[in-house]
């Protein structure tokens, strides 16, 4: 028996105790950074079952983990411990930005620099060529070709020229050498109204810029630009001249050109500083307004303020007298008379109504009105329903009377008049008053005036 209970002790023991078991690991969370060598990640657990008194218990590090991410440089950094070291053109966090070194002293260029992904290049204008030392040489184009002269050829710096022996003459092209000049010897070149040149070894009339030649190849008509280049004025008026870019656009006012000098646009005058308004200016499409403050009015110039005489306003704005200020008016009143609430209406001393007074509070004066107000209301509503009742009640006596007279009742009941209410009464309780019918007699014969309301004839 002892062994058996020792035995079950010693299973309870080992059973009761109860180290700590971590729950599964979340999911990880965005890394901190997409580049660079500072990113990181973390992912968390909670606890699945907790310890006993003499179970292990759960380190810290079991329930958050933490690691490295995106660590990397791009466009070939290197990843140092805090940083990436950019390779020359690069440059932010990640290596990640295009250093544009054109943007400093031209890239240290003579003629032309371009810039490029993590470098730059220089360049030269045409004539000239790039040497070892990011130089821009002149290129003899004579020296190759002869620069492509039938003739002479002459180099220039940055350039050439072609020529021909006498008694050849250059033609048009620049580099072709004619015969002889055909201009001169050909008698249908005087007929050339601006120029002449030689073209392939012959004559050919030339024209200055903006005109071109007709069909006679002799005479030059004017280019109409405003024909040859729709888009020239848009949204304005193109007026056509004589000679080159002599074509004119007119964009109206509050218009002008663009910085292409083709189209109209809205010029904002307020902007440019060109309104000329002395107070407030508010541009509109193709123009401008001018706005002033209150109290003024726009001059005849329709850009200046001045001072608005509301005192000369039909109707007047004062009741009485009217004194002009800047910006503004007051009214005045006379000697015995006092301005209202609306400081325009001028009305006798201490009769001027005043709903509120200049503190917003209610006066001592304003408070007597409104008692009295309510007072007089109050004795007008209780006088009413006094009469109602007397109406009433008289009139229903009247009625039972009438309705006994037309329903043929051998007795009809009396009527009396009772002094305590003051009011006619209907005896129903068998005890008629003799000495009051005498009295009573004035409403009975108001009831015989309206006995035909009820159907009755009177004999």
């Amino acid at each position: 028996m002892l062994p058996l209970l020792l035995s079950v002790l010693f299973l309870h023991s080992v059973s009761a105790k109860q180290d700590c078991i971590p729950d599964q690991w979340e999911d990880w969370s965005s890394c901190t950074t997409t580049c660079g060598a500072t990113g990181t990640r973390q992912r968390s657990r909670k606890i699945a079952i907790l310890p006993t008194v003499d179970g292990v218990q759960c380190s810290s590090l079991d329930f958050l983990e933490v690691e490295g991410c995106n660590r990397f440089c791009e466009n070939g950094g290197i990843l140092q411990s805090t940083m990436c070291q950019c390779l020359q053109g690069y440059s932010g966090s990640c290596c990640e930005l295009d250093v544009d070194e054109c943007a400093n002293a031209n890239g240290g260029c003579q003629h032309k620099c371009v810039n490029e992904i993590g470098s730059f290049k220089c360049e030269c204008f045409a004539g000239f060529e790039l040497n070892d030392m990011n130089v821009c040489k002149d290129i003899d184009e004579c020296s190759v070709g002869n620069g492509g002269c039938d003739n002479l050829c002459m180099n220039y710096y940055g350039s050439h020229v072609c020529g021909c022996i006498p008694p050849k003459i250059l033609e048009m092209d620049g580099r072709s050498c004619s015969s002889e000049n055909h201009c001169v010897t050909d008698p249908d070149a005087v007929h050339c109204e601006h120029g002449c040149v030689i073209h392939n070894n012959q004559f050919k009339c030339e024209c200055p810029e903006g005109f071109t030649l007709n069909e006679s190849n002799f005479e030059c008509d004017d280019i109409d630009e405003c024909q040859s280049n729709p888009m020239f004025c848009a949204g304005g008026t193109c007026i056509s001249g004589r000679g080159p870019n002599k074509a004119l656009c007119n964009c109206g006012i509050g218009r002008g050109l663009d910085s292409d000098g083709e189209k109209c646009i809205d010029v904002d005058e307020c902007k440019a500083g060109i309104s000329q308004c002395s107070h407030t200016c508010v541009n509109k499409n193709a123009g401008h307004v001018c706005l002033c403050p209150a109290g003024m009015i726009i001059g005849k110039d329709h850009k200046t303020c001045e001072d608005e005489n509301e005192c000369l306003r039909d109707p007047p704005p004062c009741s009485h007298s009217c004194h002009d200020l800047i910006g503004s008016y007051a009214c005045a009143c006379p000697a015995n008379m006092e301005l209202e609430h609306d400081n325009r209406t001028c009305c006798e001393i201490g009769k001027c109504i005043r709903p509120l007074s200049a503190e917003g509070k209610t006066t001592t004066s304003q408070k007597l009105v409104i008692t009295v107000s309510v007072l007089a209301v109050v004795i007008v509503g209780i006088l009413v329903v006094v009469i109602w009742r007397m109406l009433k009640r008289n009139l229903s006596t009247s009625e039972k009377v009438l309705r006994a007279i037309k329903h043929g009742e051998p007795s009809p009941p009396d009527v009396f008049y009772n002094p305590n209410t003051e009011s006619m009464e209907l005896e129903t309780r068998g005890m008629g008053v003799a000495d009051e019918v005498s009295r009573a007699e004035p409403y009975q014969t108001f009831h015989r005036k309206n006995v035909k309301n009820y159907g009755i004839t009177e004999e």
